[in-house]
């Protein structure tokens, strides 16, 4: 290049940068003053270095923010409510999408950013949610993390229950009728290795008493499968195997006795110690004398059997058979099953029911347990 062209250029250059100078920010420099002034010595120890830093700095931490403070906004117009389906496998951006689509947030990309930038971006739960439009974004984010849906509900097994008596709170917690749990429940293919036995012919017992949660529209068939599924789950922590080795008693009768255990005991402590009644009666070859048994036959609880109860014809009644009946008489706890697999260490053969029904009196003495006996029934 020429050097009278080199010359020109560099006025041009002054040139523009004089006309552009009226229109500059106060305190912004052409390049030829900013080279010019990093030739000249600072005055002071104050430095500019961080100053690009900072600026990115803010820049990072403020568009996101701004962003989700805009979006917080929400939407203007009725609080109509609106309702989102979360499928399972749907992403932050695909339920921001679906909110915009329903009115309930003005952007669905505004939303997304204030949400990946509050941590929320992994926590969103399936389920079919209600909202109105304009609602706190904060309020969405959490209601679709704790999994507030609409159509979720809960179903509490409590410990003891008979599968009539699972059927019917079935009913009245989720809608679905306790003849078709009954039903389902009364099948055994589940495909579970703990129903294979051909002894097995319904799943009492194995319902295993929990609080369940589920979403959206059930059928009894889930809900049994639910119930069975938690068994598996927790007979895993549990040593079936070496108790069928001590006991000679396969998975299902020890289920059973801790169906017994379970309707026997009058609190959690005396559980391990009501176990070991019933195996030091059995093999002794006693009959388990056990009124649980009884009851379960009538189906309908009685304060106290009479001795024609006593003589019913049943293979579950313990006063007329020795041995275990022959299923479980309930849906035992996981409390229940450890104390049929691990017994106390007793001699005891007999217990009565102490007067307040809070314990029992636990002997291996005939004559001790006739006198508390009749101290009991005196006192009731």
């Amino acid at each position: 290049m020429r050097r009278h062209d080199r010359a020109r250029r560099r006025r041009d250059r002054r040139e523009i940068d004089e006309r552009l100078s009226p229109v500059r920010p106060s305190g912004s420099l052409s390049k030829r003053q900013r080279r010019d002034r990093l030739k000249k010595p600072r005055r002071g120890g104050g430095s500019r270095a961080g100053f690009p830093l900072l600026v990115v700095m803010l820049l990072f931490v403020g568009v996101p923010l701004g962003a989700y403070l805009i979006s917080s906004a929400g939407p203007r117009g009725e609080n109509e409510p609106a309702t989102v389906t979360v499928e399972q496998g749907d992403t932050l951006s695909s339920v921001a999408s679906k909110l915009e689509e329903v009115g309930v947030v003005g952007s669905s990309l505004l939303f997304e950013l204030g949400a990946r930038y509050n941590g929320w971006d992994n926590e969103i739960k399936p389920g079919e949610y209600r909202f109105v439009s304009g609602e706190d974004r904060e309020e969405i984010l959490r209601t679709l993390s704790n999994g507030d849906s609409i159509s979720a509900f809960t179903i509490t097994i409590p410990e003891g229950l008979t599968l009539e008596q699972t059927a019917r709170v079935v009913e009245e917690e989720s809608g679905v009728p306790a003849e078709e749990f009954e039903a389902v429940a009364k099948e055994t293919d589940y495909g579970y290795a703990f129903l294979e036995n051909p002894d097995i012919e319904t799943t009492e017992g194995f319902l295993f008493p929990e609080k369940y949660e589920f979403e959206g529209e059930v059928s009894a068939e889930q809900i049994v499968n639910r119930l069975l599924e938690q068994y598996l789950v927790e007979r895993r922590e549990l040593d079936f195997e070496a108790a069928q080795r001590r006991f000679n008693l396969t998975e299902y009768e020890l289920i059973t006795t801790a169906s017994l255990v379970e309707k026997e005991a009058a609190n959690p402590e005396e559980r391990s110690l009501i176990a070991s009644v019933i195996y030091n009666r059995i093999h002794s070859g006693m009959p388990l004398q056990i009124d649980a048994t009884v009851q379960y036959i009538l189906q309908k609880p009685k304060e106290n059997l009479s001795f024609d109860d006593l003589e019913v014809e049943s293979p579950y009644n313990t006063y007329k058979n020795r041995g275990l009946p022959p299923a479980p008489i309930a849906s035992p706890s996981r409390e229940s099953i450890r104390a049929a697999l691990e017994p106390a260490e007793t001699d005891y053969l007999y217990y009565v029911l102490e007067a307040g029904g809070k314990e029992h009196f636990f002997t291996d003495d005939y004559d001790e347990f006739l006198e508390a006996k009749e101290e009991a029934e005196d006192e009731r």
